[in-house]
């Protein structure tokens, strides 16, 4: 892998669950770490999310090796967020992110 390529710097964030004052749940994000990756290709899609039209985009994002970031975590780049929903050890010094992002178009 060459560094060079990973010119794109992330926050990846892991949920966590805090009660509130009204003795319910709320999910807030808490920072596992930033990281400078490599985007690969993009590949995106259209389809109907809770009946409006949204585009599905698909993106794997190379990193240096973490194992604090699991399948949940949020990846968060400039006002663009991600979910992570899946992982891939490429060896002890690299991983491969799969994330998706959902851009919900009006009417």
């Amino acid at each position: 892998m060459n560094p060079a390529k990973r010119d794109h710097k992330i926050t990846i964030e892991n949920p966590v669950s805090a009660s509130d004052e009204m003795g319910g749940r709320s999910k807030t994000w808490e920072t596992v770490c930033v990281a400078w990756v490599e985007f690969k290709k993009p590949r995106t899609q259209t389809g109907l999310v809770q009946g409006g039209v949204a585009a599905v985009v698909t993106q794997e994002m190379t990193m240096p090796y973490n194992d604090a970031v699991v399948v949940g975590c949020r990846v968060s780049y400039g006002n663009r967020q991600f979910d992570v929903i899946g992982v891939g050890n490429n060896d002890r010094r690299y991983m491969t992110l799969i994330c998706e992002e959902v851009v919900r178009h009006a009417g």
